[in-house]
């Protein structure tokens, strides 16, 4: 399934919806205003998204565990381990059912080579590359 970046998409598979809202490319000037620094020959980049569990149980992985980029050669990009306080990342635990407040946001950091040219973001629950994929192109 695909659609633009503010589209809600439907993830049947384990019963939950995802939105990506924002894209912040590069995001370098976020990250030195933290004191954190980007290789050379590299970007940051920002990516803004929220996850509703429409399943009765809890939803048990990360919200944003496989959320990836992709850039114009296909290459696939995993997320940064960072920690901005103006762009915090997603809570750690479940996401609730419907019932009980299961809806989460957060941002969730990558950092690419700066030459890369971004084609989309995906999401997959687990990150295996054999389930279904959300898409928004961009």
């Amino acid at each position: 399934m695909s659609g633009r970046l503010g589209d809600w998409l439907e993830h049947s598979g384990v019963w939950v919806a995802v939105r990506v809202l924002w894209v912040s490319d590069p995001a370098d000037e976020f990250f030195a205003a933290e004191g954190i620094g980007v290789p050379a020959g590299q970007r940051s980049v920002i990516v803004a998204s929220e996850l509703v569990n429409l399943a009765e149980e809890d939803f048990l992985a990360p919200p944003d565990l496989g959320l990836v980029l992709v850039d114009g050669d296909g290459d696939r990009h995993g997320r940064a381990m960072a920690t901005l306080t103006a762009y915090p990342r997603f809570r750690h635990g479940p996401v609730g059912s419907e019932e009980s407040d299961g809806s989460v946001s957060g941002h969730t950091y990558f950092v690419l080579p700066r030459a890369a040219t971004l084609r989309h973001v995906e999401w997959t629950a687990s990150g295996a590359d054999d389930e279904p994929v959300l898409t928004w192109l961009l």
